[in-house]
């Protein structure tokens, strides 16, 4: 049986409370006894609990991080960076896996403040009622990632700038000659900001919005694929001379790939398709697709340094912020050649 923290006391002949106080470092103990003390520890081969330790703390440097979905490699890189930043600064990260659940993601709360976490990073899928009521109550500073919460909550968030992205691919799709677009909106709020800025560009460029949005699940791959295959197919029977396809997450877009293939097209010689993400796999050359790059290990670093700046006191009230993107060119999209661009009444090149 292992030694306990009142076995070294009794072997000691102190009090529990003086062994404690040397174990953390108190400096009103004597020389002579924290010497005991740790001569006690070494003959008993006594293991502190670190986490009870920790727990006596006013601070315990602990993290905790939720992950709406570990299966997801998007999420993965968002935790490494907040996680590398974080022990850079003395700090432990604890992971919770969410697995899209909101009821999982209140009882992560809860073990939060019952384990007087010193920050929260987290990822929910939804901002209910329940969820923004057990924030204000929890007294734990959060730093949202990826989802931008209501502006009543407080809550400041890092995400990126979907909609600038959007813009940039769409300025992209047109200098290569694509005027004929359409858009696969991913059915979420992300969704969202990004099918405004495809439809701005086009208000703005004059060209025809082509967005379609299918109300299938689009989180996980398999349910994106059959998505993206869906509204392929409508933009095939709705516009038939589309060109180019800027496709909401890089999900949808194989979806539309798939349908492609099966209806006996080519990408990228008879039409060009884009995604948003880049995903490891898109890189593959059954892809090789142009895609979004969103600097996601950048985005788990900035959160965690948000919540260090509010926890140490540095920004207590932080703004929130929208980082960058880069676009990713592989041989999934091409220029047109002269003529191309209206194309042929089925839509294939001529």
């Amino acid at each position: 049986m292992s030694a306990t923290i009142r076995d070294v006391a009794k072997y000691c002949g102190v009090s529990v409370s003086t062994v404690s106080r040397v174990l953390n470092g108190y400096t009103d103990i004597s020389e002579e006894t924290a010497n005991r003390v740790f001569a006690a520890i070494r003959t008993l081969d006594y293991v502190p609990n670190d986490t009870a330790r920790m727990l006596s703390k006013k601070n315990t440097r602990i993290i905790g991080l939720t992950i709406p979905d570990i299966k997801d490699p998007f999420f993965s890189e968002n935790a490494a960076g907040a996680e590398k930043l974080l022990q850079e600064n003395g700090y432990q990260i604890f992971y919770g896996n969410m697995e899209r659940s909101g009821e999982k993601l209140l009882k992560f709360l809860q073990q939060a403040r019952q384990m007087r976490f010193d920050g929260l990073i987290i990822t929910p899928d939804e901002w209910s009622e329940e969820l923004l009521d057990t924030l204000q109550r929890i007294s734990i500073p959060v730093v949202s990632l990826r989802r931008r919460p209501p502006q009543s909550s407080g809550v400041p968030f890092v995400d990126n700038d979907h909609y600038r992205s959007a813009m940039e691919m769409m300025a992209y799709l047109t200098g290569l000659g694509h005027m004929k677009i359409a858009h696969i909106m991913l059915p979420t709020c992300i969704g969202e900001i990004r099918r405004e800025g495809y439809r701005d560009f086009c208000r703005i460029r004059g060209i025809e919005a082509r967005d379609v949005r299918v109300d299938l699940p689009a989180n996980k791959l398999d349910q994106a694929k059959e998505n993206g295959y869906e509204a392929m197919k409508i933009i095939r029977e709705k516009y038939p001379d589309t060109t180019a396809v800027f496709a909401g997450t890089d999900q949808l877009a194989i979806g539309a790939m798939i349908y492609l293939r099966e209806a006996g097209l080519s990408v990228p010689a008879d039409i060009s398709v884009v995604g948003a993400n880049d995903m490891d796999y898109s890189s593959l050359p059954w892809f090789d697709l142009t895609t979004i790059s969103l600097n996601r290990t950048e985005m788990g670093r900035a959160a965690a340094q948000m919540l260090l700046d509010i926890i140490e006191n540095r920004r207590p009230h932080p703004e929130n912020l929208l980082l960058g993107s880069t676009i990713v060119e592989r041989g999934s999209a091409v220029r047109l050649l002269s003529g191309e661009a209206e194309g042929n009444k089925d839509g294939k090149a001529v």
